[in-house]
């Protein structure tokens, strides 16, 4: 009896391990890859979309490459920063990595840690040999020619990523409760006035049926997105008077100089117009929104509980597929210059998005398959990869040539416009941390706008004062790898000769430095003369 009941077990087992040897080799994903070569691509864009996206351009890329095998790493956005200083210290990076030159307290990143893709930018991309873009400089062939990128990069002039989309923030719907509570189609508001209408008339379909309804979802994130909106347009005037060199921008280092040498404050009637337009919107969300995610603010949405979310179209795909609802991206109206609240200070249309392209990709100077991974992101920047990217993630493509839907024209931005400088949510770190610390008392029904004022100029010119701190630190930083470069350029050019690309890169990095120290100069003296000191 017992022989026959280990028997038993002994083919039970037998089969178990057949069947498991059959899945492995048939049916499982490998565990090592057949490839010789795998690259790995991190990213913190998680949402609903992009990872599909990136699913579709990798399984083109490796039926195209059958060497090379890719590995998206998804890193949640909260960690990201330390996560990638983490890993780019420790040499455990991954060969491509999404960076972003706003991730602040991050400007000696690009230089220490990152390839420049300058020289090859300006051949064209050899995956788009076919199509439209086949003679087009790899540069030229992104929507804006890479200039925000290159505008921001800590080397003037220099090229260190490539971009994948673009976008722009818009009012996503919920079109059946807009029906409900105007009873008629759903339209979107023609004016700031409208806008503000339509505000009222929630408020009394809430009351008339007990389902308590805020024209707009809230959080954190979400009002950061629409204070950038409704600030920026209120402010053109007075960025444009602070904006000496004729940028017709304004780098964190500048907006902070000219703090601390008195050209500006939250007292300015600008900026206390716009930040009464903001407590006015704020009004329009529940409260407590700025302790709430993302994901608070889109649930209540999903929930029906809101009538809009003013979200940036990379989480339109997340919205659409999450609703259980018809969802319509819509515009949100320009304040024009009749607006009670900013009208004064208005000067006339601005800038409706994001005019540069984002979600940059670089590559790490430490890859050891540098080659293959700068391939891959060639690829992934072709009409052919764009195309791929779009039609799966729902996000607009950075690429020329990339043919885009009905449904995805909204999402474009408007250049049709002033494009001046900051909001002035704060100008650093800690300046920022204040002014969402502070936000309470701009939005709760019991504040105002002269009790946030109040709020943030207490002690602010301190904060400001370190915040230039560490700008400069952060700058002379990223600084010393470019004069070891130029240094050891010198000495190649006398040991091995003069080499024409070397002696132009040479020149090119000589030129920036200089450039970069005439500005260092400059915050440093502002520093010394007008900075906070210690009683």
């Amino acid at each position: 009896m017992k022989r026959r009941k280990f028997h038993l077990m002994l083919a039970l087992f037998l089969v178990s391990y057949a069947a498991a040897l059959w899945w492995v080799f048939t049916r499982s994903a490998p565990l090592l890859s057949a490839r010789p070569v795998t690259i790995r691509f991190a990213h913190w864009q998680i949402e609903k979309g992009p990872p599909d996206g990136f699913d579709a351009v990798i399984r083109r890329y490796e039926e195209l490459n059958s060497r090379v095998k890719v590995e998206q790493v998804l890193v949640p956005g909260p960690v990201y920063r330390q996560w990638v200083r983490t890993n780019l210290t420790g040499g455990m990076a991954t060969d491509l990595i999404e960076f972003a030159y706003w991730l602040q307290g991050m400007n000696d990143v690009p230089v220490r840690y990152f390839e420049p893709l300058t020289r090859v930018m300006n051949e064209p991309n050899p995956y788009d040999r076919g199509t439209p873009m086949e003679k087009v400089p790899w540069r030229l062939t992104f929507a804006d020619g890479l200039y925000f990128m290159i505008s921001q990069s800590p080397e003037f002039g220099q090229i260190y990523g490539a971009t994948l989309s673009q976008g722009s923030s818009r009012l996503f719907c919920n079109r059946e409760l807009l029906e409900k509570i105007t009873g008629r189609p759903a339209k979107a508001p023609a004016t700031f006035a409208d806008f503000r209408v339509l505000c009222a008339q929630v408020a009394a379909y809430s009351k008339r049926t007990g389902h308590t309804v805020h024209p707009l979802a809230g959080s954190y994130d979400n009002t950061r997105w629409l204070a950038d909106f409704l600030m920026i347009g209120t402010l053109t005037g007075m960025n444009l008077e602070l904006d000496r060199e004729g940028y017709l921008a304004r780098a964190p280092w500048q907006a902070q100089a000219d703090y601390l040498l008195g050209r500006w404050n939250y007292h300015r009637p600008e900026l206390k117009a716009a930040l009464a337009l903001l407590r006015e919107m704020g009004q329009q969300m529940r409260p407590g929104v700025v302790q709430l995610s993302r994901d608070d603010a889109l649930q209540e949405f999903t929930r029906g509980d809101a009538l809009f979310i003013y979200s940036g179209t990379f989480d339109a795909t997340s919205i659409k597929r999450l609703a259980p609802f018809p969802v319509e991206p819509m515009h949100l109206p320009q304040p024009t210059k009749d607006d009670p609240v900013v009208g004064p200070y208005i000067k006339g249309r601005y800038q409706d998005g994001y005019l540069g392209t984002g979600f940059e990709v670089y590559l790490n100077k430490d890859s050891p398959h540098k080659a293959e991974a700068l391939d891959f992101l060639q690829f992934m920047t072709s009409v052919e990869g764009g195309q791929l990217f779009q039609d799966h993630s729902g996000w607009l493509s950075s690429i020329r040539g990339v043919r885009v839907p009905p449904e995805l024209e909204i999402n474009r931005a408007s250049s049709d416009g002033y494009s001046a400088g900051m909001q002035y949510v704060g100008v650093g770190a800690n300046s920022t941390m204040a002014f969402w610390q502070h936000l309470n008392l701009l939005m709760d029904a019991q504040g105002s706008v002269d009790k946030f004022v109040a709020a943030m100029e207490d002690g602010l010119r301190k904060k400001v004062t370190e915040d230039l701190r560490l700008e400069i630190r952060a700058n002379l930083l990223a600084r010393r790898a470019t004069d070891s470069e130029i240094m050891a350029m010198s000495a190649l050019n006398r040991l091995q000769g003069l080499d024409a690309e070397r002696d132009l890169r040479q020149r090119a990095l000589v030129s920036n430095q200089s450039l970069f120290e005439i500005n260092q100069y400059e915050a440093e003296w502002v520093l010394q003369r007008h900075g906070y000191k210690e009683p």
